[in-house]
């Protein structure tokens, strides 16, 4: 099993990540995909994408907060691809307290910001990580032959009204969106290219919470209420897109934020 490109994909074995992970090895990518902790599916998903689509896949796990899990995934990348990479993708996310428990709510004053605690944790999975993980891609990138993609969220930019829900995440995820404009700008004269996804509702477990509080119908009714296209997005929705901003086909595409989210954003 042989490729010459390689893509990094953190949070790359499950929902989203693991639909990014899919179509790039659909595209002849070998991948290093990042996860936390659920070993048995990170095994599971290597040993999918191998027997599939023929490529090599590595799994490294540890969260994105930690920098020592960035240093890690370029461990990886400089051991199994004499220090090669093509294409990162940062996928990853996380909640605040380890899981969602639905939508949060203001406090006594009407304020979404849900604490410095939580600020620091959003940062470190979303903007820190972004930073540490580009500063050390761009080194292992080829001029003309570098591809890079944030995965981002709902409301962090002007493409929609922001989610007030999503505050402090969001903070996070606009930093992050900042930086992708402005790592586009400084990488364009090596033609290395730099791009944000912003997925809408994908069918994922990140929605699990929402499906048992409001139930088939109710969950059904919502997305036909508020995606045009009346239907859940899947991981291989977004996937396609970065797959594309991935290849030389979106090489003159620097800079800008894509929403994927079937209209979602023009709601």
């Amino acid at each position: 099993m042989t490729s010459t490109k390689v893509a990094l994909v953190t949070g790359g074995t499950r929902g989203i990540g693991y639909g990014i992970a899919q179509e790039l090895a659909s595209a002849g990518y070998s991948l290093i995909l990042g996860y936390k902790e659920n070993h048995q599916r990170a095994e599971g998903a290597k040993a999918e994408l191998e027997e599939t689509y023929k490529v090599r896949v590595f799994v490294v796990a540890g969260g994105t907060e930690e920098e020592a899990t960035a240093d890690a995934y370029f461990v990886c990348v400089d051991e199994n691809f004499d220090g090669k990479l093509t294409a990162l993708v940062h996928n990853a996310g996380g909640y605040f307290g380890g899981r969602s428990t639905g939508p949060p709510k203001p406090d006594a004053n009407g304020s979404w910001f849900a604490g410095w605690e939580a600020y620091e944790f959003y940062h470190n999975i979303y903007a820190k990580c972004f930073l540490r993980l580009v500063e050390k891609a761009v080194t292992r990138m080829e001029d003309e032959r570098g591809y890079i993609v944030a995965v981002s969220g709902v409301g962090c930019n002007s493409n929609a009204s922001p989610s007030l829900p999503y505050f402090t995440p969001g903070t996070a995820k606009s930093s992050m969106e900042y930086m992708v404009r402005s790592y586009a700008k400084q990488l364009a004269p090596r033609r290395i290219t730099c791009n944000t996804i912003i997925p809408g509702m994908i069918d994922t477990d990140a929605w699990a919470a929402m499906k048992e509080r409001l139930g088939t119908d109710g969950v059904q009714g919502m997305v036909s209420r508020l995606v045009g296209m009346k239907r859940w997005g899947t991981p291989k929705d977004v996937g396609g897109v970065a797959a594309f901003l991935c290849s030389e086909k979106a090489s003159f595409i620097t800079g800008v934020a894509i929403p994927v989210d079937g209209a979602f954003h023009l709601k």
